[in-house]
């Protein structure tokens, strides 16, 4: 029966206890707050008249500003249930003082009106509090993709409160005849209830997202200017709080229209009133309890946080339109209505609209979206839009009220002197027009959410990309500048000169010239070097590298004013370097001679390869030798260097093939099957080396030395091997995708080859590569459930934590493969990939939750669907296994003791056939290696005839 109703409520078996947790605590504070809501606005509104609500607005909202400032001091301080804990507490302790209030009032202080503005001011501030922070609490204990599902449930506890709240006071007035004043106290028995609730939730259940504290406390000003600096860097948030300046504007219209023009005009006596709102409650609260029951989570899961965000704005528009049409309507004697149904019916459509559809739609969803902060920032972000932003939208709203109606204009001094049928319907009219802006704000929310919520997953693992700088420098950058050349200190110096080198500011070449004929610092020196030559050549910057060239006296600056002057091919400096060809230092040497040689009014640079070929011959430094001759671009050299292509040094190796590729860039296509066979050489500088030669040639006939490169760790070496494939995309394409339907290649390698032929699938390779991913899904749940058979059987031989591993690295490569087709079927990037997937492989539930949410936003939806369906389930036993896995591919798992060694051994895997082999050898004393293959050999090795071991490469 429980299973049924789980499922019906699209609730967990692991959820259950914690939505029936906060169910319960939501449902007994709204039953008293259903009093307190009810007495509260009939007893103001009756008592002391409905002009005064602007004002009563703006007390509510001043009063939340100094709770809020606290608020976010303290959620830095303590954890969110102690808090929620203290907030019940002090409710029911003002709930208490009221009470004693009324009845003095009742009897003693009768003229004493400002008690029903206490009250309703003050109720009202702690139902803020609570309600906001609330979100926060069940937030915390559920992941960012569950807490769209179970929110719904938890918050039917509100309607399920007010029906039954509302309905106890209804039959206590009608039945028992009570006062209403006389039972404020309700209310401060339900709030320790739901104390006593919370303190049950501390006890059996443990937050997902727990706040931590940051060790050191601001004061709560300083916590809000923190709140409003990360607001300004965010985009959602910023959009957030726009989002909520125009919901405020456009509810309090509508409450204004609805409670004081339509049911203070129906509904005269206070005891008709307050008997209405009772039953409003009840039939209010009832259909809201069903949306959210059945419909609300639905809503959010189909259509996702953002979308759903957008759904009340326009409810509101809506109906803000359709009062100003009533209004203007009737106004004009279009429509007659004696007996105020319609205009019944509009105040109740729209009540609910106002108050329930915003506990059922933008209070989920709005609290949805601060999912995509840190839990750390939640409660001074919270404090900020709500004890900032919330309030003076409040103060707007409630002027603006006041300045319409006309309603104690005296305090402000303004009015507009409008009729009051012309307030009847210019109010709706502002409503309709704001709460079409909050539709038109609500779409760069959702974006802004997206974007956040990925960037929120593991953002450690990626390298963070600088912003390209361009455009003149400002005055106050070049005083920046300025200031910095004239400083002692190194680094600040370096510093400032790459900004001079990348900006190429031009009006720093003299100050950095003087530098580098000044200093002794090589660092320096070599900063001022590099910058001058990233600067537009002139005299001026050649003047500062040949005074350099001639007072320099250190052996590895010469070089690098070596460099920079050979730029200048139009001045002839010849005789000066010259003169350096006889420097003790090799690299001098090399330097001036490529330079001579490089000079187009030098004659004799027959002699200079002379020289270079004679020190290649003689002296130690052959790598630098070869780096020269290769500068030299001659091609019959070619064969000098082919000798020193295997030599047991790797930077002569790399030299040799690097001169060998410069000797014969334009004669490159001879030597092909050279360059081919490079690609399979230890070095990784030759291989880059031979992929740029590539693309000079002719297309390959085969393309497979090429693609094997695509699953290097190197990023370098993956990217020059694209570029080159990108070359020559046609020719390869169908070997391209030949390797994709692939079992033999590695999930980089498939993701590499998808980024360059999936704009060029057609639908019957897409639909294929649909099926290869829900068969590697298929295989990833049965490796798991391999896996938790492999760990019940509880094995204690040397090989079982190493056979773990390896399931584990199986397992996660099926779910790459999965993730790998989904970020393309939803035309997404590397980033989306690698985010996403460490996120699900994380053993943190919380960076889990954030990965499934992100990846509930994708295009592609039946390979999603599958994979959240798995991971939702939090499956951690083979029974469970058994289960999804007949859910997902309705077929048995056919998984069990008798099976695992052959399901072990099916595996073509060599470690783990090396482990199973050991494990035999451990039972019989010897090994069966007849159908075992050369990689299992060599990892069974035999130290001694009598003691064999075995040595795993991990």
């Amino acid at each position: 029966m429980r299973a049924r109703i789980l499922g019906l409520l699209s609730i967990k078996p692991n959820e259950w206890e914690g939505v029936l947790y906060f169910f319960l605590v939501l449902l007994v504070f709204s039953f008293g707050a259903s009093f307190a809501r009810s007495i509260a606005m009939t007893l103001l509104i009756g008592e002391w008249g409905g002009d005064k609500l602007p004002i009563m607005y703006i007390l509510i909202d001043l009063a939340a500003i100094m709770g809020f400032l606290r608020y976010a001091h303290y959620t830095n301080k303590f954890n969110g249930l102690s808090i929620f804990k203290f907030l019940l507490l002090s409710t029911a302790l003002f709930s208490i003082i009221a009470q004693i209030l009324f009845l003095l009032t009742t009897y003693w202080w009768i003229q004493q009106k400002w008690v029903y503005g206490f009250f309703f001011v003050g109720f009202s501030f702690f139902f803020i509090l609570i309600s906001i922070h609330a979100g926060s609490v069940v937030a915390s204990y559920f992941t960012a993709f569950q807490v769209k599902r179970v929110t719904s449930i938890v918050n039917a506890g509100i309607p399920i409160g007010g029906i039954l709240g509302g309905s106890s006071l209804l039959f206590l007035l009608r039945f028992f005849h009570i006062p209403p004043q006389y039972l404020v106290g309700v209310f401060s028995c339900a709030c320790f209830g739901a104390f006593l609730l919370l303190r049950v939730v501390n006890i059996h259940l443990s937050p997902v997202r727990e706040m931590q504290s940051r060790g050191t406390y601001l004061n709560p000003l300083k916590e809000l200017i923190s709140a409003f600096k990360y607001i300004l860097s965010s985009r959602l948030m910023i959009f957030m709080s726009l989002g909520l300046i125009l919901f405020v504007i456009t509810q309090k219209m509508l409450e204004y229209q609805y409670q004081t023009v339509i049911y203070f005009n129906i509904y005269k006596n206070d005891d008709e009133r307050i008997a209405f709102f009772a039953t409003y409650e009840i039939f209010a609260n009832l259909i809201l309890l069903l949306f959210q029951l059945f419909l609300t989570s639905r809503i959010v899961m189909k259509m996702g946080v953002g979308a759903s965000n957008m759904l009340y704005p326009i409810l509101t528009t809506i109906m803000a339109l359709t009062l100003f049409i009533y209004f203007y309507s009737k106004m004009q004697g279009l429509i007659s209505d004696s007996g105020m149904i319609m205009m019944l019916s509009l105040g109740i459509i729209t009540q609910f609209v106002n108050q329930e559809m915003r506990w059922a739609l933008r209070t989920p969803t709005n609290n949805l979206l601060f999912n995509a902060i840190s839990p750390n920032l939640w409660g001074s972000n919270k404090a900020f839009i709500n004890g900032i932003v919330f309030p003076l939208s409040t103060f707007l709203a409630g002027g603006l009220i006041i300045v319409i109606t006309g309603a104690n204009s005296s305090m402000i001094g303004l009015t507009l002197n409008l009729s009051e049928e012309q307030i009847y319907y210019l109010l709706p009219l502002i409503a309709v027009i704001v709460s079409f802006f909050g539709i038109i704000v609500a779409l760069p929310q959702w974006a802004a959410y997206n974007k956040e919520m990925l960037e929120s997953l593991n953002k450690k693992v990626f390298e963070r990309r600088l912003n390209k700088i361009s455009g003149k420098p400002s005055n106050n950058l070049k005083q920046m500048i300025q200031q910095k050349l004239n400083s002692t200190e190194p680094e600040h110096l370096t510093v400032v000169l790459e900004v001079i080198r990348v900006l190429r500011l031009n009006d720093f070449v003299n100050q950095v010239g003087n530098l580098l004929l000044n200093t002794q610092n090589f660092q320096i020196k070599k900063h001022c070097i590099n910058t001058l030559a990233a600067l537009p050549q002139s005299q001026s910057n050649l003047a500062y590298l040949v005074e350099a060239l001639h007072t320099e006296k250190e052996a590895t600056v010469l070089p690098l004013i070596l460099k920079d002057i050979a730029q200048f091919k139009s001045v002839n400096l010849n005789e000066d370097i010259e003169k350096l060809l006889t420097h003790p230092s090799a690299l001098v040497f090399v330097e001036a001679s490529l330079c001579l040689h490089a000079h187009p009014r030098y004659q004799r640079k027959h002699l200079i390869e002379k020289k270079i070929l004679k020190c290649l011959q003689k002296l130690p430094n052959k790598a630098l030798y070869l780096y020269a001759l290769g500068e030299l671009r001659q091609p019959h050299y070619s064969n000098i260097v082919l000798p020193f292509f295997k030599n047991e040094k790797s930077e002569i190796r790399v030299a040799a093939f690097t001169a060998f590729i410069r000797m014969l860039e334009n004669q490159l296509e001879p030597h092909k099957p050279r360059l081919i066979e490079a690609l399979n050489s230890r070095d990784k500088e030759i291989k880059l080396e031979s992929l740029k030669a590539l693309k000079k040639c002719k297309p390959l006939n085969d393309w497979t030395p090429i693609i094997r490169l695509l699953k290097e760790r190197d990023r370098s070496l993956v990217t020059e091997s694209k570029e080159l494939l990108r070359l020559s995309l046609n020719l390869c394409n169908l070997t391209l995708i030949e390797y994709l339907f692939s079992n033999k290649i590695s999930v980089q390698q498939r993701f590499e080859i998808l980024s360059l032929v999936y704009p060029k699938l057609n639908d019957k390779q897409c639909q294929r590569l649909r099926e290869e991913g829900n068969n590697a899904l298929k295989q990833f749940v049965q490796m798991n459930g391999l896996l938790k058979l492999h760990e019940s059987l509880e094995q204690t031989n040397k090989v079982n934590d190493l056979i773990t591993k390896i399931l584990q690295e199986i397992i996660e490569e099926h779910l790459l493969h999965v993730l790998t087709i989904i970020t393309f079927a939803s035309e997404q990037n590397l980033e989306f990939f690698q985010r996403v997937s460490v996120g699900l492989l994380s053993l943190n539930r919380a960076n889990q939750g954030n990965a499934l949410e992100v990846l509930s936003n994708a295009r592609e939806k039946y390979l999603t669907d599958r994979v959240i369906r798995y991971f939702e389930e939090r499956v951690n036993n083979l029974k469970a296994t058994r289960r999804i896995h007949l859910v997902l591919f309705e077929e048995y798992l056919k998984i069990d003791k008798k099976r695992y060694y052959p399901l072990l051994f099916a595996l073509e895997h060599d470690m783990l056939r090396a482990c199973l082999l050991y494990l035999e050898q451990e039972k019989i004393g010897s090994f069966k290696l007849n159908n075992a293959n050369k990689n299992v050999r060599e990892l069974l090795q035999t130290a001694k005839p009598d003691t064999r071991n075995i040595k795993f490469f991990v």
